[in-house]
């Protein structure tokens, strides 16, 4: 027998679902930032409170 309207439509419906949900899917994948390390988690602090990516410079005072 042959499907109505609604059940094309539904069906429509559901196809397009499962395309965003695999599209969403492969950006996390792409995105991920597990196991990136512990390295790229610290940030450091400069001089006038503002926040960098690459540590302070050490000066030893005699």
């Amino acid at each position: 027998m042959a499907d109505s309207f609604f059940k094309k439509e539904n069906n429509k419906k559901k196809i397009l679902v499962k395309k965003q949900k695999a599209q969403k899917r492969q950006e996390r994948k792409t995105n991920n930032n597990k196991g990136k390390g512990f390295d790229s988690m610290i940030i450091y602090v400069d001089k006038n409170g503002n926040f960098t990516d690459t540590p302070p410079e050490i000066i030893l005072k005699p």
